[in-house]
């Protein structure tokens, strides 16, 4: 059944449910411009690698910046895509409304762009003849709206389509601009109307009145980019106008599939049964259905972004990450879910892994990182409940939004939660407080953090890059910065920073006189290659000739370390598996640090095989070969991609013999023999769920070696030891101190409790007490304390007072007459100072002035006194 088929159906009844499925959608939207001369791009991924303007790929025109701005010639005059989004990243974005019917977080974006070539009318005839021919569409149903200042679309709307013009809104809003400068212009978005009745109970509603209601859904945005707009608000005509056009999958799928809710399309329908089957209470309510949404639309985001290498943190992506996990958890626990996230990945992985099969390929990954992150979560809300249990104890009627916020912002307990929790004890949360609080964050955020817009570097060419044939060639100054510090040259043998390997240094030469290269980097969403120079001699003018040299020891030993993790990425792989996948690297010239993810430490037996692999492959003097392929046959050649990675449409695919390949743009040795030595010199933790590997290579590894060896010596020396007796002299001083440690801990026990004011135990009516002001550290008061608390059977109370230090313990006898630990601690540091805290029945904290601990010890007598009549001594 075709789509023209099946759409006269839906006419007649949007309730009934059409088989029209999105890969269908999709292919046909792509298939369409292709057959009028559009090049397909694959879709970007969601992590953005040269636009510091954004964290993520926030819409289809985002990979294509560069096209629109001219810094890099577009592939093509016309261009579609279908590109993978996220929306939902910084303190400013609001994802209060996913769950809804159309907001989400991740979303496909259809989009068809011109550079140059068609404008306002071809846009406007591509679109009408989409969607009222191969989506067969009924056109009385088709809304457009234009902006009240451009003419030209509205009359192509009228005359051109034959839109009648009472059917054309005139919205404000139909402008569109990516930043405060960059390209800008009018847009005109298309609306289909669902049909009455409205949610908003209007009978004529039309997309101008914005009511908020269901009738109306925007299926698709066609933006004219005309205009450049200048830091201070002027603008100009841009040398080459743009169309870029969005229309969502999940919001035309819903259009025709005859739903109102993208959650009821087929992109959700199984993700959406697969928690509701989790969660197994009997509730129908709108509230839980929301609940129902929202998790399905977090998992569908987080299994991508972290496929496409992003893995929670405290900052930036990873924050943004954790923020939807963490959103996802408060749902989950609304709802009872049980297995979390983690447990949803199958459904994803059958709904979408054909399509992105980046999600089949990193599935345990994706499974792992989610089912730690809910993990920490769950013990993160339980630190909070106990902080927000002591808040609302207080008896107050209302919580302060300084402390709601303090919640959230320390413990990263979400303010729904707070709110939910409070309201059980009757508690209302003063929500004005806690958004003073957040807005004062934010504008802290505003200053601290620079956007760059679209902002971009001298047009300037591409560089031709020969270093890897040579390390030494004429070249010409063709662009000097203003400063003297920054200059380009054509051509360059100089590696710029990627794919985690530094830039090369050298030197220019010109007349004999050399300047010193620090530095080589691109120059942001370009090809081109700026050098970065330590002196700005009188000659550096552009079109100057001179020798470029690169330091030829040093890039030697970066290339090393670079084929080094090559080898290495595949050693993991062997040892530990597909789990393995490699998130990022960092290749110096004296050292190289690997990380990959993986859920748990390597124990020291698995570091030393991989290393003894490496060096097996090191020792075979493995070939290298290079070969250069269109992206599709590069990856049919089943070379490791890194997670996230955008790579052009002709990749470099470097080999060693049969034992690795990988897409890597870096330099490398000739054969693995090259390399020397690999040791591996560290192993741990950067993250929930990544191990960083730190490795040197080659002269590095003998000047490792060197230093261990001098180490040994050195220590045995002090140990007057030979250094093959090192390990037993190291266990038996280790028994030594252990022997030490119990004989102080004895020491200070018996001097707590062996006598004076230590030993006596003195009965409060049926009460025991037992006091003390000693001169011990921290820990010897905790051991005092507990001895003494051992003494009194467990029961009674104790108070012991150290040099800086006091630990009190509150039996069930005294907690029963309304001593307990926190407020005997509370009279300790009311006369001695200090800040502390705990339990009803151990309560400890530091003292500010140690000259007031009998003072204090007496106001403690005194809270006994007052409390229960004095009995005599035990």
């Amino acid at each position: 059944m075709g789509l023209g088929a099946v759409s006269h159906a839906r006419r007649t009844d949007l309730t009934t449910r059409v088989d029209v499925r999105s890969p269908d959608i999709r292919e046909r939207f792509l298939d369409f411009f292709a057959s009028r001369g559009h090049l397909r791009l694959p879709s970007a991924p969601l992590l953005t690698h040269d636009d510091p303007s954004v964290l993520f790929t926030v819409a289809g025109m985002v990979p294509l910046k560069a096209y629109i701005l001219g810094t890099r010639p577009a592939p093509a005059p016309r261009v579609a895509s279908c590109q993978k989004c996220f929306r939902g990243s910084g303190m400013l974005d609001d994802i209060q409304e996913v769950g809804d019917v159309s907001h989400l977080t991740f979303f496909e974006m259809l989009g068809n762009w011109s550079f140059g070539d068609y404008f306002k009318e071809g846009a406007i005839d591509l679109a009408w003849e989409l969607l009222t021919g191969p989506f067969d569409l009924d056109p009385g149903r088709l809304w457009p709206s234009v902006h009240p200042g451009d003419g030209e679309a509205e009359r192509l709307w009228v005359e051109r389509i034959g839109v009648p013009r009472e059917r054309i809104s005139r919205l404000e809003d139909n402008w569109w601009q990516a930043g405060p400068t960059g390209p800008c212009g009018y847009d005109s978005e298309i609306y289909w109307d669902h049909g009455p009745p409205c949610s908003c109970g209007r009978p004529g509603c039309t997309p101008q009145d914005e009511c908020g209601g269901d009738r109306w859904t925007e299926i698709w945005n066609l933006v004219f980019m005309e205009f450049d707009q200048a830091e201070d608000g002027s603008r100009t005509a841009l040398p080459r106008p743009t169309v870029d056009t969005g229309m969502g999958l999940e919001r035309m799928s819903a259009v025709l599939q005859g739903v109102r809710s993208v959650y009821q399309t087929d992109l959700f329908l199984d993700i959406v049964a697969g928690v509701e089957a989790r969660a197994p209470q009997a509730d129908e309510s709108p509230r839980r259905r929301a609940s129902f949404n929202v998790l399905a639309d977090h998992l569908r985001a987080a299994c991508f972004l972290i496929a496409d290498g992003v893995l929670p943190g405290n900052e930036s992506r990873g924050y943004v990450l954790r923020r939807v996990v963490r959103r996802a958890a408060i749902h989950g626990r609304r709802v009872g879910l049980e297995g979390g996230l983690g447990a949803g990945v199958g459904d994803l992985v059958r709904v979408m892994g054909a399509v992105y099969p980046e999600l089949v390929e990193h599935r345990p990954t994706i499974e792992n990182v989610l089912v730690t992150e809910e993990a920490a979560f769950a013990r993160t809300l339980a630190d909070g409940a106990e902080r927000l249990d002591a808040l609302l104890g207080a008896g107050d009627a209302q919580l302060g939004g300084a402390e709601a916020f303090r919640l959230h912002d320390t413990f990263g307990f979400p303010i729904e939660l707070t709110i939910e929790l409070a309201r059980e004890r009757g508690v209302e949360v003063d929500r004005r407080g806690f958004e003073a609080a957040m807005e004062a964050q934010r504008e802290r955020s505003r200053r601290s953090v620079a956007r760059v817009g679209f902002a971009a570097g001298p047009a300037l060419p591409p560089t031709t890059f020969v270093g890897y044939e040579t390390l030494e060639c004429e070249a010409e100054l063709v662009w000097v910065g203003t400063a003297g510090s920054e200059v380009v040259i054509e051509p360059s043998p100089f590696y710029a920073e990627a794919g985690g390997q530094v830039g090369d240094k050298g030197v220019l030469i010109h007349d004999g006189e050399a300047v010193a290269v620090t530095d080589c980097r691109f120059l942001a969403g370009t090809e081109t290659r700026v050098l970065s120079l330590a002196a700005a001699p009188p000659w550096l003018l552009a079109g100057t000739a001179v020798l470029a040299r690169v330091d030829a020891r040093r890039r030697a030993q970066t290339a090393r370390h670079h084929s080094a993790t090559h080898l290495l990425n595949q050693a993991l792989r062997q040892e530990l598996g597909d789990a393995v996948v490699q998130r990022g690297s960092l290749v110096e010239w004296d050292h190289t640090t690997f990380d990959f993810s993986y859920p748990r430490a390597l124990g020291d037996a698995e570091v030393r095989r991989v290393e003894r692999l490496v060096n097996d492959e090191v020792r075979r003097n493995l070939r290298r070969s290079v070969a250069v392929l269109p992206l599709d046959e590069a990856r049919r050649t089943g070379a490791v991609t890194m997670a996230g990675e955008r790579y052009p449409e002709q990749v470099r695919v470097v080999s060693f013999g049969d034992f690795s390949k990988e897409f890597c743009g870096g330099t490398h040795v000739e054969r693995t023999g090259d390399l020397g030595a690999v040791i591996i010199t560290g192993e741990s933790s950067i993250g929930q769920g990544v191990r960083r590997i730190e490795m040197v290579v080659g002269e590095a590894a003998e000047a490792h070696w060197e230093e261990a060896e001098a180490r040994v010596r050195g220590a045995a020396q002090q140990l007057r030891a030979a250094p093959a007796e090192l390990v037993d002299r190291v266990a038996a001083l280790q028994q030594q101190v252990r022997q030490l440690h119990k004989d102080v801990a004895e020491a200070r026990r018996l001097a707590a409790t062996g006598g004076g004011l230590g030993g006596d135990v003195v009965s409060v009516g049926d009460l025991q007490f037992a006091g003390s002001v000693v001169d011990l550290d921290r820990q010897g008061v905790l051991d005092a304390g507990d001895a003494l608390f051992e003494r009194l059977g467990g029961d009674g109370l104790v108070v012991v007072i150290g040099a800086d230090y006091v630990l009190a313990k509150a039996g069930g006898n005294a907690r029963a007459r309304g001593l307990d630990a926190r407020r005997v601690l509370d009279a300790v540091q009311g006369v001695a100072g200090g800040r502390g805290g705990g339990r009803p029945d151990k309560a400890q904290g530091g003292i500010a002035d140690p000259a007031k601990r009998q003072a204090a010890l007496a106001a403690v007598r005194a809270l006994l006194n007052g409390d229960i009549p004095t009995g005599g001594k035990a």
